[in-house]
């Protein structure tokens, strides 16, 4: 019996130790590589927007000083529809000529001039409006090309802007007048523009769209001396009183005299315009009906390629010559207002110009009075003039520009020396 229990006791207690142990074969552990590294993925902040870089511009915006360093000078200004522009110029210098351009496009005020002789007041025209807000670049759409009494050429160009606050106001030019005479010297180039004599001064401003500025009145009582003593008129103890308005070469005073009326000269001037005019249409006629007559064409200076014609010499006291402008490019150009242009140059023996003066048109007839040449397009230009007599050093040109370029224009030798 004892036998028995002992069995049963060691079944039990074998049946408890084997329950307890745990089955290790059922768990397998997973190999993990040394070498890789876990990736834990972060979400980054969503950056803010940057607003979108704006293009620098190229013009000037509220207010402008140039300093200008060479002879010919462009400067670019904003101006807005109902805004305006000052141009101040130096004390010691001021505009000679004004050539604006499309006055529906910018205005310069003759009587803001007038007042003051040192400073260019342009305004907007009805049609310089701004371009829309989706246009991506802006180009020039007025031009004001001025030449002051020193002979320093600036051309201003106007960019539309929708902004009022982005107009020029106000451009202050600063420049050393020595400076730029003896530049213009070097380069044989004329100087001093306000000691021509009137009647240049007058072949110029005869031009509708073109300003010439004369001196005022104060400027004339400026130039006078102070202390130079006025002759009197009033007879001194038995002296004869001299009559009014006499000088002598001695005293310095030129002398005032009254051009009497030549009868035969003032009825002949009506003809004599009517036959040029007459004339100058009938060549302009002849030449466009026979285009291929012009043969040699000169290289092309900003887009404007030029051949002439010159008529012989007729009984008449004045010639003719009939010039044609190409466009060589694929953009339609504008020409500048009151071309061509006439010069009679002075050259050394190597054929540089050392001196250049203006020569009086008698007449210009244009084929198309707008000035504008399409693509691969030619105008043609009749002009009257009276030629001078050329010395063996002189040569007479004729130059035209286009608005985009109206400081560097395209010429031809209308006629030379022949030396």
């Amino acid at each position: 019996m004892k036998i028995i229990n002992s069995l049963l006791l060691l079944v039990c207690v074998s049946t408890v130790l084997c329950a307890q142990q745990p089955i290790s074969a059922a768990i397998r552990h997973t190999p993990r590589c040394r070498t890789c590294v876990r990736r834990v993925v972060k979400t980054a902040p969503s950056p803010t927007p940057s607003p979108t870089p704006q293009p620098s511009a190229d013009f000037f915006v509220g207010e402008a000083r140039v300093d200008v360093a060479k002879d010919e000078t462009v400067v670019r200004l904003a101006m807005a529809q109902h805004g305006s522009i000052l141009i101040e110029l130096p004390a010691n210098d001021g505009p000679r000529y004004i050539i604006p351009g499309d006055p529906e496009m910018a205005t310069v005020d003759q009587k803001a001039l007038e007042r003051n002789k040192r400073a260019i007041v342009v305004r907007p025209g009805a049609q310089f409006v701004s371009p829309p807000r989706s246009a991506r670049a802006r180009t020039p759409a007025a031009t004001v090309t001025a030449q002051m009494r020193s002979g320093l050429v600036v051309t201003f160009l106007f960019y539309p802007v929708e902004d009022l606050a982005q107009n020029v106001h106000r451009c202050v030019l600063s420049y050393n007048r020595d400076e730029v005479v003896a530049r213009r010297r070097a380069a044989g180039l004329p100087v001093n523009l306000e000691t021509e004599t009137r009647g240049e001064t007058t072949a110029q401003s005869a031009a509708p769209t073109s300003i010439s500025i004369e001196n005022s009145p104060d400027e004339k009582k400026e130039s006078t001396p102070a202390d130079s003593p006025r002759p009197s008129t009033a007879p001194v103890g038995n002296q004869k009183a001299e009559p009014p308005f006499k000088a002598t070469a001695s005293a310095g005073v030129e002398a005032v005299s009254t051009p009497l009326p030549d009868s035969g000269k003032k009825t002949d001037r009506p003809k004599e315009s009517a036959d040029v005019l007459a004339r100058t249409r009938d060549a302009l006629q002849q030449a466009m009906k026979k285009p291929k007559q012009f043969k040699h064409w000169t290289r092309p200076t900003h887009g404007l390629a030029l051949s002439i014609i010159v008529l012989p010499d007729s009984p008449q006291a004045y010639r003719l010559a009939i010039v044609a402008v190409r466009n060589t490019t694929s953009e339609s150009l504008k020409l500048t207002p009151n071309g061509p242009d006439l010069f009679l140059e002075m050259i050394d023996d190597k054929g540089k110009p050392l001196n250049i003066e203006s020569i009086k048109k008698l007449h210009s007839e244009p084929s198309d009075s707008a000035g504008l040449i399409l693509p691969g397009g030619t105008v043609y230009y009749a002009i009257a003039y009276v030629a001078p007599a050329l010395g063996a050093h002189q040569r007479m040109k004729l130059s035209i520009a286009q608005t985009n370029a109206a400081d560097e224009p395209a010429s031809i030798v209308l006629a030379s020396s022949g030396r």
